[in-house]
């Protein structure tokens, strides 16, 4: 039987892809920052041992070669190969990386059943490499300005149903400002916290700022379609109902 397998495309410090060997999958996590890349192949070396983990040190970019990253000193994860996205966030200095390309990696590993991409602002890098032949079954990525030119593409290779989760929440967005959500989030500030540190959600505990949640199959909410998730977007944003940042899910 043929091995379920992911891309975690910005590994950041591992909660996703722990999710994923959790759940039984060959994760192939993507991380640019060298020293997270580095405590990855520490901290999961048994599952790199048995195959079931890769761990690449590599920046995904649209075409091959050395790529310069920009380091945050606020959070390493946020480290970027673009100067501007990070240029609020305490640069600490740059490194020079291998990038990869979404081709190369399917060309090395196969198409893989779902892909998460986060990786601060590249992510169409990512989306506009899929096509009809190499598009996993299920896909997220974190929304941006460019929203609407990559949910155009994904629905042009036969992308049909998504949602927008809202990761300071892990859930769906109109589901956030529901009622009993909203007296939730009320009563934390009453009791002097901003957010939870953990939520429970699929049946299981999710950090917070650390992890990107249930994956889509599991996630909260119902699917919709590419027009109504951009009418969503839009009218969130005009109104100012974003709660943080999102991540769209498709299928």
């Amino acid at each position: 039987m043929k091995q379920k397998k992911i891309f975690d495309i910005g590994m950041y410090d591992g909660s996703d892809s722990r999710y994923f060997l959790d759940e039984g999958y060959h994760v192939v996590a993507v991380e640019a920052n060298p020293e997270l890349a580095a405590k990855a192949m520490q901290e999961f070396q048994d599952h790199i041992a048995d195959g079931r983990l890769t761990v690449l040190n590599r920046a995904l970019a649209d075409e091959p070669g050395e790529i310069e990253l920009v380091l945050c000193g606020d959070d390493l994860g946020a480290s970027s190969i673009f100067e501007d996205k990070i240029a609020h966030r305490n640069p600490s200095g740059t490194c020079m990386v291998q990038a990869v390309t979404f081709s190369e990696l399917v060309g090395e590993f196969g198409v893989p059943d779902y892909v998460k991409v986060d990786i601060e602002g590249a992510d169409r890098h990512c989306i506009l490499a899929l096509n009809p032949d190499n598009r996993p079954q299920y896909l997220s990525f974190e929304a941006d300005h460019d929203l609407e030119e990559l949910v155009a593409h994904m629905a042009s290779i036969g992308y049909q149903q998504f949602k927008l989760i809202g990761p300071c929440s892990f859930l769906e967005l109109g589901n956030e400002r529901s009622l009993v959500n909203r007296l939730k989030r009320r009563m934390m500030r009453i009791l002097g916290f901003e957010q939870p540190l953990r939520v429970r959600r699929a049946g299981r505990w999710f950090q917070l700022m650390h992890s990107s949640g249930p994956a889509p199959w599991a996630s909260d909410g119902e699917w919709y379609s590419a027009e109504t998730l951009l009418s969503k977007w839009n009218h969130a944003r005009q109104n100012d109902q974003l709660m943080g940042w999102y991540d769209v899910h498709a299928c």
